[in-house]
Protein backbone atom coordinates (compact mmCIF):
# COMPACT_ATOMS: atom_id res chain seq x y z
CA UNK A 1 0.00 0.00 0.00
CA UNK A 2 1.56 3.32 -0.93
CA UNK A 3 0.77 6.34 1.54
CA UNK A 4 1.71 9.37 -1.51
CA UNK A 5 3.35 12.53 -0.30
CA UNK A 6 0.56 15.56 -0.56
CA UNK A 7 1.66 18.89 -0.04
CA UNK A 8 -1.73 19.67 1.71
CA UNK A 9 -5.29 18.25 2.60
CA UNK A 10 -8.63 19.87 1.52
CA UNK A 11 -11.14 17.92 3.49
CA UNK A 12 -14.57 17.32 1.93
CA UNK A 13 -16.96 16.42 4.49
CA UNK A 14 -20.77 14.26 4.71
CA UNK A 15 -24.23 15.60 3.91
CA UNK A 16 -23.43 19.01 2.76
CA UNK A 17 -25.76 19.33 -0.32
CA UNK A 18 -24.43 20.99 -2.95
CA UNK A 19 -26.01 24.38 -4.32
CA UNK A 20 -25.67 24.72 -7.70
CA UNK A 21 -28.51 23.64 -9.79
CA UNK A 22 -28.42 21.34 -11.79
CA UNK A 23 -30.04 22.84 -15.73
CA UNK A 24 -32.69 20.66 -17.52
CA UNK A 25 -30.96 18.60 -20.14
CA UNK A 26 -30.84 20.36 -23.65
CA UNK A 27 -31.07 19.60 -27.04
CA UNK A 28 -27.81 19.82 -28.48
CA UNK A 29 -28.29 20.67 -32.08
CA UNK A 30 -30.68 23.78 -30.74
CA UNK A 31 -28.81 25.21 -27.79
CA UNK A 32 -25.24 24.55 -27.64
CA UNK A 33 -25.46 27.41 -30.92
CA UNK A 34 -27.84 29.18 -28.92
CA UNK A 35 -30.21 28.67 -31.98
CA UNK A 36 -33.11 28.59 -29.95
CA UNK A 37 -35.99 31.80 -30.49
CA UNK A 38 -35.36 34.69 -27.35
CA UNK A 39 -37.54 34.20 -24.98
CA UNK A 40 -37.03 36.69 -21.63
CA UNK A 41 -33.49 36.85 -20.49
CA UNK A 42 -33.06 32.66 -20.17
CA UNK A 43 -31.26 30.90 -22.83
CA UNK A 44 -33.03 27.28 -22.82
CA UNK A 45 -30.89 25.01 -21.52
CA UNK A 46 -28.43 26.89 -19.98
CA UNK A 47 -27.93 28.34 -16.24
CA UNK A 48 -25.58 30.54 -14.26
CA UNK A 49 -26.00 33.93 -13.10
CA UNK A 50 -26.03 36.91 -11.12
CA UNK A 51 -29.34 38.06 -12.86
CA UNK A 52 -29.17 40.61 -14.75
CA UNK A 53 -25.76 40.04 -16.53
CA UNK A 54 -26.36 37.67 -19.33
CA UNK A 55 -28.64 38.40 -22.36
CA UNK A 56 -29.89 37.06 -25.93
CA UNK A 57 -28.16 39.61 -28.67
CA UNK A 58 -29.49 38.69 -32.12
CA UNK A 59 -27.58 41.72 -33.46
CA UNK A 60 -23.72 40.33 -32.73
CA UNK A 61 -23.44 37.30 -34.08
CA UNK A 62 -21.07 34.96 -35.39
CA UNK A 63 -22.47 31.90 -36.91
CA UNK A 64 -25.86 31.73 -35.40
CA UNK A 65 -29.14 33.62 -35.22
CA UNK A 66 -28.31 34.70 -31.24
CA UNK A 67 -25.41 34.91 -29.20
CA UNK A 68 -24.94 34.87 -25.50
CA UNK A 69 -23.40 37.89 -24.48
CA UNK A 70 -22.26 38.28 -20.73
CA UNK A 71 -22.63 42.23 -19.39
CA UNK A 72 -21.08 43.41 -16.43
CA UNK A 73 -20.07 47.02 -15.02
CA UNK A 74 -19.00 48.17 -11.83
CA UNK A 75 -22.09 48.12 -10.17
CA UNK A 76 -22.60 44.08 -11.20
CA UNK A 77 -23.70 41.49 -8.14
CA UNK A 78 -20.89 39.32 -7.69
CA UNK A 79 -16.91 38.80 -8.94
CA UNK A 80 -17.62 37.30 -12.16
CA UNK A 81 -20.58 36.03 -14.34
CA UNK A 82 -20.93 32.48 -15.80
CA UNK A 83 -23.12 30.83 -18.33
CA UNK A 84 -23.34 27.29 -17.65
CA UNK A 85 -24.54 23.95 -19.44
CA UNK A 86 -24.61 20.95 -17.05
CA UNK A 87 -24.78 17.07 -19.09
CA UNK A 88 -24.50 14.12 -17.91
CA UNK A 89 -21.61 12.04 -19.10
CA UNK A 90 -22.89 8.80 -21.12
CA UNK A 91 -21.06 8.83 -23.50
CA UNK A 92 -17.32 7.23 -23.85
CA UNK A 93 -13.85 8.86 -25.30
CA UNK A 94 -10.60 9.94 -23.90
CA UNK A 95 -10.86 13.43 -24.17
CA UNK A 96 -13.43 16.20 -24.29
CA UNK A 97 -13.11 19.52 -26.00
CA UNK A 98 -14.94 22.86 -25.72
CA UNK A 99 -14.87 24.99 -28.62
CA UNK A 100 -16.30 28.69 -29.12
CA UNK A 101 -16.31 31.71 -31.04
CA UNK A 102 -15.89 34.62 -28.40
CA UNK A 103 -16.20 38.81 -29.03
CA UNK A 104 -14.90 41.14 -26.60
CA UNK A 105 -15.66 44.79 -25.73
CA UNK A 106 -13.41 46.63 -23.09
CA UNK A 107 -12.84 43.66 -21.03
CA UNK A 108 -11.30 44.85 -17.67
CA UNK A 109 -11.00 41.68 -16.15
CA UNK A 110 -10.90 38.53 -18.48
CA UNK A 111 -13.26 36.20 -20.10
CA UNK A 112 -13.01 32.83 -21.86
CA UNK A 113 -14.25 29.40 -21.91
CA UNK A 114 -13.99 26.52 -18.69
CA UNK A 115 -15.11 23.05 -18.39
CA UNK A 116 -15.78 21.00 -15.38
CA UNK A 117 -15.84 17.08 -14.71
CA UNK A 118 -17.70 16.45 -11.15
CA UNK A 119 -18.04 12.61 -9.63
CA UNK A 120 -20.19 11.70 -6.62
CA UNK A 121 -18.29 13.73 -4.23
CA UNK A 122 -17.12 16.69 -6.15
CA UNK A 123 -14.47 18.31 -8.65
CA UNK A 124 -12.64 15.33 -10.70
CA UNK A 125 -11.42 17.28 -13.76
CA UNK A 126 -11.16 21.51 -14.42
CA UNK A 127 -9.85 23.99 -16.87
CA UNK A 128 -10.37 27.33 -17.90
CA UNK A 129 -8.65 30.08 -19.89
CA UNK A 130 -7.10 31.89 -16.81
CA UNK A 131 -3.42 31.31 -18.47
CA UNK A 132 -5.05 32.48 -21.70
CA UNK A 133 -8.03 35.09 -20.88
CA UNK A 134 -9.30 37.08 -23.41
CA UNK A 135 -9.01 40.98 -22.90
CA UNK A 136 -9.79 44.66 -24.00
CA UNK A 137 -11.80 44.49 -27.14
CA UNK A 138 -11.25 41.88 -29.54
CA UNK A 139 -13.17 40.84 -32.69
CA UNK A 140 -14.59 37.59 -33.57
CA UNK A 141 -12.28 34.16 -32.79
CA UNK A 142 -12.26 30.73 -31.97
CA UNK A 143 -11.04 28.79 -28.48
CA UNK A 144 -10.55 25.53 -27.57
CA UNK A 145 -10.21 23.71 -23.88
CA UNK A 146 -9.49 20.08 -23.30
CA UNK A 147 -9.49 17.62 -20.29
CA UNK A 148 -9.18 14.03 -19.95
CA UNK A 149 -12.25 12.08 -20.15
CA UNK A 150 -11.88 10.72 -16.62
CA UNK A 151 -13.75 7.55 -15.51
CA UNK A 152 -14.34 8.90 -12.16
CA UNK A 153 -16.71 11.80 -13.10
CA UNK A 154 -20.65 11.54 -13.95
CA UNK A 155 -21.76 15.27 -14.83
CA UNK A 156 -19.91 17.59 -17.70
CA UNK A 157 -20.75 21.29 -16.35
CA UNK A 158 -18.91 23.71 -19.15
CA UNK A 159 -19.87 27.39 -20.29
CA UNK A 160 -18.26 31.00 -20.71
CA UNK A 161 -17.17 33.03 -18.22
CA UNK A 162 -16.65 36.61 -17.44
CA UNK A 163 -14.79 38.49 -14.40
CA UNK A 164 -14.13 42.48 -13.74
CA UNK A 165 -16.19 44.45 -16.37
CA UNK A 166 -17.51 44.69 -20.02
CA UNK A 167 -19.07 42.65 -22.53
CA UNK A 168 -18.29 38.90 -24.26
CA UNK A 169 -20.39 37.46 -26.90
CA UNK A 170 -20.53 33.46 -27.56
CA UNK A 171 -21.01 31.80 -30.06
CA UNK A 172 -21.03 28.39 -32.16
CA UNK A 173 -20.52 26.50 -29.57
CA UNK A 174 -19.34 22.84 -29.82
CA UNK A 175 -18.34 19.79 -27.71
CA UNK A 176 -16.31 17.05 -29.22
CA UNK A 177 -15.25 13.64 -27.32
CA UNK A 178 -11.85 12.72 -29.40
CA UNK A 179 -12.58 15.28 -32.35
CA UNK A 180 -16.20 13.78 -32.47
CA UNK A 181 -19.35 15.31 -32.24
CA UNK A 182 -21.30 13.74 -28.91
CA UNK A 183 -23.83 12.40 -31.50
CA UNK A 184 -21.32 10.21 -33.22
CA UNK A 185 -19.80 9.19 -30.21
CA UNK A 186 -20.50 5.34 -28.57
CA UNK A 187 -22.54 5.25 -25.68
CA UNK A 188 -20.69 5.15 -22.05
CA UNK A 189 -21.06 1.68 -20.03
CA UNK A 190 -20.58 2.12 -16.97
CA UNK A 191 -20.80 -1.47 -14.61
CA UNK A 192 -22.80 -0.55 -11.47
CA UNK A 193 -20.54 -0.19 -8.29
CA UNK A 194 -21.58 -2.10 -4.37
CA UNK A 195 -22.83 2.10 -4.02
CA UNK A 196 -25.58 1.36 -6.43
CA UNK A 197 -26.41 -2.08 -5.62
CA UNK A 198 -26.44 -2.17 -1.67
CA UNK A 199 -29.46 -0.12 -0.48
CA UNK A 200 -30.02 -1.33 3.34
CA UNK A 201 -29.33 1.46 5.01
CA UNK A 202 -30.81 4.39 2.70
CA UNK A 203 -33.59 5.90 4.65
CA UNK A 204 -31.46 5.70 7.78
CA UNK A 205 -29.30 3.68 10.31
CA UNK A 206 -31.42 2.24 12.31
CA UNK A 207 -29.05 3.38 15.15
CA UNK A 208 -31.04 5.83 17.87
CA UNK A 209 -28.75 6.26 20.81
CA UNK A 210 -29.22 9.97 21.91
CA UNK A 211 -25.90 9.46 24.39
CA UNK A 212 -22.58 7.37 24.77
CA UNK A 213 -21.10 5.20 28.21
CA UNK A 214 -17.71 5.54 28.75
CA UNK A 215 -17.87 1.89 27.43
CA UNK A 216 -19.82 3.07 24.57
CA UNK A 217 -17.06 5.37 23.80
CA UNK A 218 -14.62 3.02 24.40
CA UNK A 219 -16.06 -0.11 22.43
CA UNK A 220 -16.96 2.55 19.35
CA UNK A 221 -13.64 3.80 19.28
CA UNK A 222 -11.93 0.99 18.66
CA UNK A 223 -14.49 -0.16 16.18
CA UNK A 224 -13.56 3.36 14.24
CA UNK A 225 -9.94 2.21 14.49
CA UNK A 226 -10.41 -1.25 13.26
CA UNK A 227 -13.00 0.19 9.93
CA UNK A 228 -10.34 2.83 8.78
CA UNK A 229 -7.66 0.36 9.32
CA UNK A 230 -9.58 -2.36 6.76
CA UNK A 231 -11.10 0.09 4.75
CA UNK A 232 -7.39 1.02 2.86
CA UNK A 233 -5.51 -2.48 3.95
CA UNK A 234 -8.31 -5.11 3.13
CA UNK A 235 -8.30 -6.26 -0.45
CA UNK A 236 -12.15 -6.86 -0.93
CA UNK A 237 -12.64 -3.58 0.41
CA UNK A 238 -10.01 -1.29 -1.41
CA UNK A 239 -11.05 -3.10 -4.33
CA UNK A 240 -14.72 -2.04 -3.85
CA UNK A 241 -16.42 -5.63 -3.17
CA UNK A 242 -18.24 -4.02 0.00
CA UNK A 243 -20.60 -1.18 0.88
CA UNK A 244 -18.42 -0.20 3.89
CA UNK A 245 -20.24 2.63 5.21
CA UNK A 246 -22.97 0.52 5.68
CA UNK A 247 -20.67 -2.56 6.63
CA UNK A 248 -20.51 0.06 9.93
CA UNK A 249 -24.03 0.08 10.55
CA UNK A 250 -24.44 -3.83 10.29
CA UNK A 251 -21.77 -4.07 13.47
CA UNK A 252 -22.29 -0.66 15.33
CA UNK A 253 -25.39 -2.18 17.13
CA UNK A 254 -23.90 -5.24 18.54
CA UNK A 255 -20.38 -2.95 19.25
CA UNK A 256 -22.78 -0.48 21.11
CA UNK A 257 -24.39 -3.53 23.40
CA UNK A 258 -21.05 -5.08 24.07
CA UNK A 259 -20.81 -4.94 27.72
CA UNK A 260 -16.95 -5.49 27.97
CA UNK A 261 -13.69 -5.21 25.60
CA UNK A 262 -13.82 -8.61 25.60
CA UNK A 263 -17.43 -8.69 23.81
CA UNK A 264 -16.43 -6.05 21.58
CA UNK A 265 -13.06 -7.87 20.46
CA UNK A 266 -15.47 -11.37 19.56
CA UNK A 267 -17.97 -9.09 18.00
CA UNK A 268 -15.06 -7.42 15.58
CA UNK A 269 -13.37 -10.66 15.27
CA UNK A 270 -16.69 -12.71 14.13
CA UNK A 271 -17.11 -9.04 11.48
CA UNK A 272 -13.87 -9.64 10.09
CA UNK A 273 -14.26 -13.09 9.19
CA UNK A 274 -17.45 -12.81 8.06
CA UNK A 275 -15.78 -10.04 5.50
CA UNK A 276 -12.58 -12.98 4.82
CA UNK A 277 -9.26 -12.95 6.08
CA UNK A 278 -6.98 -12.25 2.98
CA UNK A 279 -5.59 -14.96 0.88
CA UNK A 280 -1.79 -15.01 0.94
CA UNK A 281 -0.61 -12.33 -0.95
CA UNK A 282 1.62 -12.62 -4.40
CA UNK A 283 3.92 -10.50 -5.07
CA UNK A 284 3.20 -8.54 -1.66
CA UNK A 285 2.65 -4.89 -0.76
CA UNK A 286 6.63 -3.32 -0.45
CA UNK A 287 7.18 -0.81 2.41
CA UNK A 288 7.25 2.43 1.19
CA UNK A 289 10.47 3.85 1.19
CA UNK A 290 9.88 6.91 0.20
CA UNK A 291 6.86 8.54 2.65
CA UNK A 292 7.24 11.17 4.86
CA UNK A 293 4.79 10.37 7.52
CA UNK A 294 4.37 6.34 7.70
CA UNK A 295 0.32 5.17 9.05
CA UNK A 296 0.61 4.77 13.04
CA UNK A 297 -0.39 0.87 13.03
CA UNK A 298 1.35 -0.87 16.04
CA UNK A 299 -2.15 -1.00 18.18
CA UNK A 300 -3.17 -4.08 15.69
CA UNK A 301 -0.83 -5.87 17.43
CA UNK A 302 -2.08 -4.79 20.51
CA UNK A 303 -3.69 -7.87 22.31
CA UNK A 304 -4.67 -6.29 25.37
CA UNK A 305 -6.45 -3.70 23.17
CA UNK A 306 -8.20 -5.95 20.55
CA UNK A 307 -7.46 -9.74 22.41
CA UNK A 308 -4.79 -12.13 20.65
CA UNK A 309 -7.67 -13.22 18.03
CA UNK A 310 -8.73 -9.88 16.20
CA UNK A 311 -5.00 -8.78 16.12
CA UNK A 312 -3.50 -11.64 14.52
CA UNK A 313 -6.32 -11.02 12.09
CA UNK A 314 -5.47 -7.52 11.66
CA UNK A 315 -1.95 -8.41 11.35
CA UNK A 316 -2.88 -10.92 8.76
CA UNK A 317 -4.79 -8.44 6.73
CA UNK A 318 -1.46 -6.11 6.61
CA UNK A 319 0.77 -8.76 5.72
CA UNK A 320 -1.56 -9.59 2.98
CA UNK A 321 -3.11 -5.85 2.29
CA UNK A 322 -3.86 -4.39 -1.11
CA UNK A 323 -1.66 -4.13 -3.83
CA UNK A 324 -2.63 -2.10 -6.74
CA UNK A 325 -2.24 1.38 -7.51
CA UNK A 326 -5.49 3.17 -7.28
CA UNK A 327 -8.27 2.05 -4.30
CA UNK A 328 -11.79 2.76 -4.38
CA UNK A 329 -12.33 4.46 -1.35
CA UNK A 330 -8.99 6.93 -2.21
CA UNK A 331 -7.30 7.44 -5.69
CA UNK A 332 -4.80 10.07 -6.99
CA UNK A 333 -6.04 13.65 -7.90
CA UNK A 334 -5.73 14.58 -11.52
CA UNK A 335 -2.25 16.28 -12.05
CA UNK A 336 -1.23 17.29 -8.50
CA UNK A 337 -1.68 13.42 -6.72
CA UNK A 338 -3.53 14.74 -3.81
CA UNK A 339 -5.65 12.22 -2.26
CA UNK A 340 -8.65 12.10 -3.37
CA UNK A 341 -12.36 10.67 -1.38
CA UNK A 342 -14.57 10.89 -4.58
CA UNK A 343 -16.24 7.34 -3.92
CA UNK A 344 -17.01 8.74 -0.09
CA UNK A 345 -21.07 9.63 -0.66
CA UNK A 346 -22.63 12.58 0.52
CA UNK A 347 -26.20 11.01 2.15
CA UNK A 348 -27.72 15.01 0.83
CA UNK A 349 -31.14 13.74 2.02
CA UNK A 350 -29.49 13.19 5.84
CA UNK A 351 -30.33 16.59 7.65
CA UNK A 352 -29.48 16.16 10.17
CA UNK A 353 -28.32 12.80 9.90
CA UNK A 354 -29.03 10.44 12.40
CA UNK A 355 -27.01 9.06 15.26
CA UNK A 356 -25.21 6.41 12.99
CA UNK A 357 -24.95 9.00 10.18
CA UNK A 358 -23.00 10.93 12.73
CA UNK A 359 -21.09 8.77 13.91
CA UNK A 360 -19.96 7.50 10.28
CA UNK A 361 -19.08 11.22 9.95
CA UNK A 362 -16.71 11.49 12.06
CA UNK A 363 -14.97 8.27 11.75
CA UNK A 364 -14.71 8.67 8.38
CA UNK A 365 -13.35 12.27 8.67
CA UNK A 366 -10.70 10.99 11.49
CA UNK A 367 -9.55 7.91 9.35
CA UNK A 368 -8.60 10.33 6.50
CA UNK A 369 -6.66 12.45 8.58
CA UNK A 370 -4.74 9.33 10.43
CA UNK A 371 -3.98 7.62 6.85
CA UNK A 372 -3.52 10.36 4.31
CA UNK A 373 -2.93 13.73 5.93
CA UNK A 374 0.55 14.90 5.49
CA UNK A 375 0.65 16.96 8.30
CA UNK A 376 -0.34 14.46 11.29
CA UNK A 377 2.24 14.74 13.41
CA UNK A 378 1.93 18.21 13.64
CA UNK A 379 -1.57 18.27 15.44
CA UNK A 380 -1.60 19.55 18.56
CA UNK A 381 -3.82 17.38 20.04
CA UNK A 382 -3.39 13.53 20.91
CA UNK A 383 -5.73 12.72 17.52
CA UNK A 384 -6.51 9.18 19.08
CA UNK A 385 -8.26 11.44 22.39
CA UNK A 386 -10.23 13.67 19.88
CA UNK A 387 -11.95 10.54 18.67
CA UNK A 388 -13.02 9.71 21.97
CA UNK A 389 -14.02 12.88 22.98
CA UNK A 390 -15.82 13.65 19.98
CA UNK A 391 -17.97 10.62 19.50
CA UNK A 392 -20.10 11.29 21.85
CA UNK A 393 -20.63 15.04 21.05
CA UNK A 394 -22.01 14.06 17.89
CA UNK A 395 -24.20 11.40 19.01
CA UNK A 396 -25.89 14.19 21.47
CA UNK A 397 -26.54 16.63 19.31
CA UNK A 398 -30.37 16.97 18.09
CA UNK A 399 -30.70 19.94 15.60
CA UNK A 400 -28.76 20.83 11.76
CA UNK A 401 -26.87 23.46 13.05
CA UNK A 402 -25.66 21.86 16.48
CA UNK A 403 -24.33 18.91 13.61
CA UNK A 404 -22.21 21.56 11.80
CA UNK A 405 -20.96 23.42 14.64
CA UNK A 406 -19.72 20.17 16.36
CA UNK A 407 -17.94 19.36 12.42
CA UNK A 408 -16.41 22.72 12.40
CA UNK A 409 -15.17 22.49 16.06
CA UNK A 410 -13.57 19.11 15.04
CA UNK A 411 -12.18 20.17 12.09
CA UNK A 412 -10.74 23.00 13.68
CA UNK A 413 -8.20 20.28 15.75
CA UNK A 414 -6.54 19.67 12.67
CA UNK A 415 -4.89 22.63 12.66
CA UNK A 416 -4.96 23.23 8.83
CA UNK A 417 -6.64 26.24 7.19
CA UNK A 418 -6.98 24.37 4.15
CA UNK A 419 -9.70 22.04 6.00
CA UNK A 420 -13.18 23.61 6.53
CA UNK A 421 -16.96 22.91 6.12
CA UNK A 422 -16.57 24.61 2.59
CA UNK A 423 -19.90 24.97 1.65
CA UNK A 424 -21.49 25.66 4.73
CA UNK A 425 -19.58 28.60 5.71
CA UNK A 426 -22.59 30.18 6.43
CA UNK A 427 -22.29 28.71 9.91
CA UNK A 428 -19.37 30.04 10.98
CA UNK A 429 -19.45 33.08 13.14
CA UNK A 430 -20.43 35.67 12.27
CA UNK A 431 -23.59 33.74 11.25
CA UNK A 432 -24.81 34.07 7.43
CA UNK A 433 -23.61 35.19 4.07
CA UNK A 434 -21.03 38.01 5.62
CA UNK A 435 -17.40 38.79 5.82
CA UNK A 436 -15.25 40.89 8.32
CA UNK A 437 -14.18 44.06 5.94
CA UNK A 438 -10.72 43.43 7.05
CA UNK A 439 -7.55 41.66 5.59
CA UNK A 440 -5.85 39.93 8.77
CA UNK A 441 -2.07 38.31 8.34
CA UNK A 442 -0.31 37.11 10.92
CA UNK A 443 2.67 38.84 12.02
CA UNK A 444 5.25 37.24 14.72
CA UNK A 445 2.42 35.01 16.29
CA UNK A 446 -0.33 38.19 16.28
CA UNK A 447 -3.13 38.38 13.87
CA UNK A 448 -2.98 41.76 12.40
CA UNK A 449 -5.10 44.19 10.38
CA UNK A 450 -3.07 44.69 7.16
CA UNK A 451 -5.79 45.95 4.81
CA UNK A 452 -9.61 47.37 5.39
Amino acid sequence: MRYPLVPTLALALLWVAGSEARAQEPDLESILTFEAPPTGETIPGWGGGPAGTIFFDSSVVHGGRVAARLERDANSPDRFTSITMRLPIEFGGRSIELRAFLRTEDVQGSAGLWMREDGPSGRVQFVNMEDRPVTGTSEWAEYTIRLPLDAAANDLYFGVFLSGSGKVWADDVQLLVDGKPLSEVPKREIAPTVLDTDYEFDAGSRITVTSLTDKQIENVAVLGMVWGFLKYHHPRIAWGELHWDYELFRVLPEVLDAADGAVRNRVLSDWVDHIGVPERCDPCAPAPDDTHLLPRIDWIRDAALLGPTLSHQLQTVHAHRFTGDEQFYVSHAAVVGNPAFDQELEYPDQQPPDAGFRILSLLRLWNIVEYWFPYRDMIDDDWPSTLREFLPRLVAVETWDAYRLELVQFIARIRDTHANLWSELDILPPRGSCQWPVALRFVEGQATVTAL
